[in-house]
């Protein structure tokens, strides 16, 4: 009898190995298409998930990243929104019904404080601030309680290693918000940072996530420009077509002045982008490339191109914005401006600093148009 009941138990264990690793090379193996910008063949795998098991939350979790990423690889573009929600509703119901049948499974938990964590970063681009607050409070909560349960499950500390971050540097960077998220947990950058490289190193599901982290916040709020070529390279050598990967790696080689490298790579995007490569739109990402390539040849003392990606730099964003003078356009209207400096051709200089002198001041726009307008750029 007994050594029937632990046959049985070996028998079970095995089956739930088994079946937990079969899960998790199928989530692998979705993530891997997804970050190759193969949708389709992601999409295929995660709903096998929820064929398996319709009452697992995974696949259905994995479909709302699935659409995630579609929405990231162009902010601008809504219309993937509506499909990223309703996936987004259902992975709570699942992962609610799992809640009520017990409080502490710790992959439900992690899967909705997740799901409802992205959701709050599509309501901040959305401008739903309210909506993205309350996500950022209940997504916190639910990954903080994951990791009681468990802390070393290292996919979790994600969420919370973004928010550490972001919570003290909004603070330090905007004090009015102070008062906005005086019920929240104080946030600790450093710990945020060190969070978000234990889960790239050390997590499943979530490595090329964090990395994506790290990368974008060495670019845009540290100006690590090391770091962040460090990041975008581990992440364009595992990716490279992944537009994300690619763009991040240009805008660090630009922030670190190199220049040959960032028209290498801003090239082979806009050569992507004309050739009809998946994930590679032709508006926001290529108005980018423009600027770049605009700024880089400028750096190599060849005005005659910055001229040219420039122009297209503007002439693009009157078109996406319409109206709005947003950092791309004012500052190709300045870089215009600079390359008829090198040109030697002041009249057509001045005239392009006096257009950003009456724009609206993003950063320090103003003060280098008047700076270049008094003393011309060499």
């Amino acid at each position: 009898m007994k050594k029937t009941a632990i046959f049985l138990l070996l028998i079970l264990s095995f089956a739930v190995s088994s079946y937990s690793q079969s899960r998790d090379e199928l989530m692998n193996k979705g993530i891997d298409y997804v970050y190759k910008v193969q949708f389709d063949s992601a999409q295929a795998i995660f709903q096998n998930l929820v064929n398996q098991n319709p009452k697992d939350p995974t696949g259905y979790f994995m479909l709302s990243m699935n659409e995630w990423w579609k929405i990231y690889l162009n902010k601008n573009d809504e219309s993937h929104d509506e499909a990223y929600r309703k996936a987004v509703d259902k992975t709570i119901e699942v992962c609610d019904e799992k809640l009520d049948a017990n409080e502490n499974d710790e992959w439900a938990l992690f899967l909705k404080g997740g799901v409802i964590g992205y959701r709050g970063f599509l309501n901040a681009l959305r401008d739903n601030w309210l909506n993205a607050v309350d996500d950022g409070k209940a997504g916190l909560h639910l990954l903080q309680r994951c990791n009681e349960i468990n802390p070393n499950n290292k996919d979790a500390i994600l969420g919370m290693g973004i928010y550490n971050y972001a919570v003290e540097y909004v603070t330090d960077k905007f004090p009015f918000l102070k008062a906005v998220l005086f019920l929240f947990p104080k946030g600790n950058k450093e710990l945020g940072l060190s969070q978000l490289k234990d889960c790239m190193e050390n997590s499943k599901f979530a490595k090329i996530e964090a990395n994506v982290a790290l990368c974008y916040i060495n670019l845009a709020y540290e100006k690590n420009y090391y770091e962040a070529e460090r990041h975008a390279l581990r992440f364009f050598n595992l990716y490279p077509d992944n537009p994300v990967a690619e763009k991040f790696l240009g805008r660090s080689y630009a922030g670190l002045a190199k220049w040959n490298e960032s028209l290498t790579t801003w090239k082979s995007i806009l050569n992507k982008i004309d050739s009809n490569k998946a994930g590679y739109d032709k508006t926001a990402l290529k108005r980018e490339s423009f600027y770049y390539l605009g700024l880089s040849n400028l750096r190599v003392n060849n005005p005659d191109e910055a001229l040219n990606y420039y122009r297209q730099s503007a002439d693009l964003s009157r078109q996406i914005e319409k109206d709005k003078e947003t950092p791309e356009l004012v500052f190709s209207i300045l870089g215009i401006g600079m390359a008829y400096d090198m040109k030697g051709d002041r009249n057509e200089a001045i005239k392009y600093y006096d257009q950003v002198l009456n724009m609206k001041e993003i950063e320090n726009s103003r003060q280098l148009a008047q700076s270049f307008k008094n003393n011309p750029y060499k």
